[in-house]
């Protein structure tokens, strides 16, 4: 009794052939008919890629609270380095160290020094003082994009338009290195200081520099890859 074979006629039904015996006729009235749907569906590709991005879960993409919180943290670091040392000297003995708005106050200076030193020591003075201004201003836009107020993906659109700036002080950096590499020699030697030598080179990113300088590399680091992760 178990293994009795089913009647045709009862797969049929099951099938639900019994529905539309026969062939079936054609989805569409008209062609017109299909023309207008098709239309339909073309104006509303865009509004159904919106609701489909703003609803589908897998494709959200957010900032968590630790996020923010590194976020803002980088920026901070970036703003406290211009207020700490970035240049150390030792001449005669003597520690000399100053903060960038040391650094500016002595900018004529330091202008005059470098105009006889040629075009590297120009570059480079010019490289490092953009560098000392841009590092906080991407400090302060990288806290103001976090502490927007927007939802959603704009939220995230305007964290990243305000992070961009940060790879302003990234290329500073890295044409910095790229000049250093040649470098050019002191026009009156090492003066007797400490840690400047005859030359002004790579070594002296290492010899002449503060920790605010490090300090910067380190908030635009953490500001750069919070803008990868996004």
């Amino acid at each position: 009794m178990g293994n009795k074979k089913p009647e045709s006629d009862a797969i049929y039904k099951f099938l639900g052939f019994d529905v539309h015996p026969g062939k079936i006729g054609d989805f569409w009235k008209s062609d017109d008919e299909k023309k207008r749907f098709v239309r339909q569906v073309k104006a509303r590709n865009s509004q159904i890629s919106i609701l489909d991005r703003d609803t589908a879960i897998l494709n959200i993409k957010s900032m968590t609270a630790i996020d923010k919180a590194v976020s803002i943290i980088g920026g901070a670091i970036l703003v406290l380095a211009f207020f700490l040392p970035v240049y150390s000297i030792d001449p005669s003995g003597r520690g000399i160290s100053g903060s960038a708005i040391s650094y500016f106050l002595n900018l004529p200076f330091i202008g005059s020094y470098a105009a006889w030193g040629g075009i590297v020591m120009v570059l480079t003075m010019i490289i490092f003082a953009l560098l000392l201004l841009s590092c906080p201003v991407a400090g302060v836009l990288n806290i103001l994009g976090v502490l927007n107020k927007n939802k959603g993906d704009k939220y995230l659109e305007t964290v990243k338009r305000f992070n961009r700036f940060t790879f302003i002080p990234i290329l500073l950096y890295a044409l910095l290195f790229i000049i250093l590499l040649f470098g050019g020699p002191h026009p009156f030697g090492s003066l007797g200081i400490g840690g400047i030598g005859e030359s002004l080179s790579l070594l002296a990113i290492f010899t002449m520099t503060g920790i605010g300088f490090w300090l910067s590399i380190v908030g635009l680091i953490v500001g750069f890859a919070q803008a990868r992760g996004i």
